[in-house]
Formats: structure tokens, sequence, C-alpha cells
């Protein structure tokens, strides 16, 4: 082999380990979310009522909107199947667990029926509104809210709203004990009763309290529902509709080093 053709295959193995070597490169990171979801919505009216002032109107009006986890670890997919049945779900009465968002239907309209059969000119209007959606989507946690307006007939209407925090990998439950140390979890309470008794009735949802003046009260509270996302925890008091969102920075010497 001649000089001349020892240098084009010098030449030709280093472009060939070259192109090896951006074969090998590891493919770009993906962006967005961890988990990805599909958000399902459903409606439905049963007819033959009026609007009080003659026009027709529908005596039962159900909508259910909610969320399923595509792009998701096994044991996550379950979990958010199993809040989705815990919540938007949620049997009508005495009624079986529904199995879809038809039987639910089904179910609602039976029990009216069942009304007018006691009382034929019953007439009063029934309304349904459930929801589902996504507050936080990240590599450790996924924040879901539950939501329900509910009228039947009562003296007023049902509204009630249900957190839910998932481990992104392993679908557990995450709790206040995952992000609270347990000697700090008193004064916590402590700093979420002060801001619930400062926020009153008339609390906003989604709105931050700044620090009230004065010590803490006694006897805590502990809130109906919790909701763990990476920059605040947000504690929710059923009875009332009060709402308390705290950022975790203002919080930061109470929670865990390692909290999710």
């Amino acid at each position: 082999m001649t000089a001349g053709g020892r240098v084009l295959v010098v030449l030709a193995c280093a472009a060939a380990c070259a192109g090896c070597f951006l074969r090998r490169e590891k493919p770009p990171a993906p962006t967005g979310p961890p988990v990805d979801y599909v958000r399902r919505k459903f409606e439905s009216s049963l007819a033959g009522c009026d609007d009080g002032r003659g026009a027709p109107a529908s005596c039962v009006r159900l909508q259910i909107e909610y969320v399923e986890a595509t792009r998701a670890t096994r044991e996550l997919a379950h979990a958010v199947t199993g809040f989705v049945a815990a919540s938007v779900l949620r049997p009508v009465g005495d009624a079986p667990q529904p199995a879809s968002v038809e039987e639910l239907r089904d179910d609602l309209y039976a029990s009216y029926r069942d009304v007018q059969q006691d009382a034929p000119d019953y007439r009063v209007r029934w309304e349904m509104q459930r929801q589902i959606s996504v507050a936080c989507n990240t590599e450790r946690v996924q924040g879901l809210v539950a939501t329900e307006h509910t009228f039947l007939g009562g003296a007023r209407p049902v509204d009630r709203v249900r957190y839910q925090t998932f481990d992104t990998h392993t679908g557990q439950r995450v709790g206040l004990d995952a992000v609270v140390a347990p000697e700090q979890r008193e004064a916590l309470l402590a700093e979420t009763e002060q801001r619930r008794r400062g926020a009153g009735a008339a609390a906003t949802p989604g709105g931050l309290w700044g620090r009230t003046a004065g010590t803490p009260a006694p006897g805590a509270t502990e809130p109906d529902t919790v909701l763990i996302c990476p920059d605040a925890l947000t504690f929710r008091w059923n009875d009332g509709g009060v709402e308390v969102v705290i950022a975790r920075d203002e919080i930061r010497p109470l929670l865990r080093a390692d909290a999710p």
C-alpha cells in the first residue's frame, strides 16, 4: 500500500469513529411535564321542567370533567383512576358505585323519577357538577383537585373541594407527614389556624394570605384536605369554604429538608 493509500485509510477510519461518536450521543431530554393527562368531559340533561317563567328547562343537569393519566407509571395511572372513582363517580344516595359516567347519569335520573313517583307535580331542578383538574405536575408530585357543586332539592347546594397529592413514580399518596417533621406539625397547624381565622368566610380560593399579628390560636383545627405542590401548600376547610395558601418559603423552617 502506498503512503497516499495509508493516509486515506486513516482518514476514513477517523471519519467512521466520529460518526460512531455522534450516534452514541444521548438524545435530548424530553421537555414538558413528566405526566401526560387526557381531559374527559360528559354532559347530560333530563328534560321535562321549566325555568319558572314557563320556558322549557331540564329537570336534571349533569356536568362531569375529569382526567386520565396516559404517559405515566402503571401505579400512578391506577391511583388517578381510583381518585376519579372516589370523587366524580361517587354514587348517588344508596346506589352502588357506578363504573362509568353513564351509570352515574342513569342513577341520578332514576333518583329523580323516584321522587316524581311520590310527588307527580315535583319539578324542582337538580344540578350536579363535578370536576377534576391538575394543580401541579412535577417529577416528584402530582397534585389533583376535585370540586363539586350539587343541588338535589335540599335546603341548600353542596359545595365540596377535595385535594389529593400523589408520588409521580409510585402513585402513593403524599400527605403532610412527607413535608413536615412530626415535631413541627403542631406549629404548622397553629399557623394555618391563625390564618384561617384571619381569612374567615370571605377567604378567596387561590389567594395567598399574609401572616396575621398575634400569637397562634390554640386548639388548631385540622383542615379537611391539603394540596402539596412545590411552590405552596393549600389547606381547605369545606365547612364555610375557607382556603388558606401558604408559600413554602414562608414556612421553610417547618419543612423537612427532603420534602417533595
